[in-house]
């Protein structure tokens, strides 16, 4: 019996980690979604588009991020105008800068996670975004070393809590749901 107590607490103690990081910038993290929101908002409506990217598992964030913009998270409503941009997996491959720079426009929104790792195609694509006026809406660790230097005073930076790989895409994953929902809520109002 000793044993199962102490794998239970093992298995606990990643979770209750997260929960307490969640607790504790909830009201930040919520802010700097609405703004975010409100960005997307803003492309959306003036009928630019958001092109989505990450590099690792940051990339599975930015796929999800483009199918709930395009279908919805739940509401039935046209769709939005979004696209993940896929890292390349060989070198024939078009890379993410290459990707934005064929597919961005001034106005549009990029839209990166980031799980603070060195990501040097996310980070140059990023800098591709910038020169190229889309507004950069960043998620990443609070440490923000890989693209938190790209950020400008109109874009918006979503601060992700915690240090470890897992526990920010765990965050990202909630947060990013709740963008999309609040894209939802912001097209069709409250949900009745």
């Amino acid at each position: 019996m000793p044993e199962s107590s102490f794998q239970q607490s093992y298995l606990q103690q990643p979770l209750l980690e997260t929960a307490d990081w969640l607790y504790q910038s909830s009201e930040r993290l919520a802010q700097q979604l609405n703004y975010a929101a409100l960005a997307l908002m803003h492309t959306i409506t003036s009928g630019g588009k958001v092109l989505c990217a990450g590099e690792g598992e940051a990339a599975w964030l930015a796929q999800q991020a483009a199918t709930w913009l395009v279908r919805g998270t739940g509401r039935e409503r046209p769709p939005l105008s979004a696209v993940a941009l896929v890292p390349p997996a060989g070198p024939t491959q078009s890379t993410l800068t290459q990707q934005v720079r064929a597919l961005g426009h001034p106005g549009d929104v990029w839209l990166a996670f980031s799980l603070e790792r060195d990501d040097p195609d996310l980070l140059a694509a990023t800098e591709a975004a910038a020169e190229l006026d889309l507004t950069l809406v960043i998620f990443t660790g609070e440490a923000a070393r890989t693209l938190g230097p790209q950020l400008r005073d109109t874009d918006v930076w979503v601060p992700l809590p915690g240090t470890r790989e897992s526990t920010l895409f765990a965050i990202a994953w909630l947060a990013l749901e709740g963008l999309c929902a609040a894209v939802d809520t912001h097209l069709l109002g409250e949900d009745a």
